[in-house]
């Protein structure tokens, strides 16, 4: 059973940091939120601002990785962090859907949470007071990543709300004015 775990740890700890796409594409959602958005606003959201938005304050600093230019992947560094931590229990996802007129983010259960539920399920019967320090555990993580999705969840709103489109790097804008 060990093995497994430590298995299973390695193969999801190397698709978070490929930021493998079949991945980060599917899962058991944990968290879930639409954001409502014109659909004009929808052409030019700006991923590459997402990073500084989000506040890592006492926590893990959060990477965004564009999957595509309608998808856009975070998760929390594996970095060397001097604060608190928590083990992670989900891997986001932030979707532009054009044809809802929406963003969503998505937060879905990463595989090693849904293997330790699996075992906590047997442990009840043998020690049911190790497998409610366990749930306990597990639920504080969840409360204080949803914390965190609940976060990026309000700077995807701040960015939309500013309106400003998205820059494209390498382009001179006084030498654009010029060719008009």
């Amino acid at each position: 059973m060990a093995n497994a775990l430590i298995a299973l740890v390695l193969i999801e700890g190397i698709l978070l940091v490929s930021w493998n796409r079949a991945y980060w594409a599917w899962g058991l959602p944990l968290f879930s939120r639409r954001i409502v958005v014109p659909t004009s606003a929808l052409l030019h959201f700006p991923f590459d601002r997402l990073e500084g938005e989000v506040a890592s304050e006492k926590w893990p600093t959060l990477l965004f990785h564009p999957l595509s230019k309608r998808i856009c992947a975070f998760r929390e560094s594996f970095g060397i962090h001097f604060g608190w931590r928590y083990p992670p229990m989900m891997r986001g996802l932030i979707v532009i859907d054009r044809q809802r007129g929406e963003i969503r983010v998505v937060g879905w259960c990463n595989w090693t949470v849904l293997f330790a539920v699996g075992i906590l399920i047997p442990t009840i019967t043998v020690k049911p007071s190790a497998a409610l320090i366990v749930a306990l555990l597990l639920g504080g993580s969840y409360l204080m990543q949803r914390h965190r999705f609940v976060a990026v969840d309000s700077a995807v709103r701040r960015l939309m709300m500013t309106g400003e489109p998205q820059r494209l790097v390498g382009r001179d804008p006084d030498r654009a004015d010029q060719r008009r």
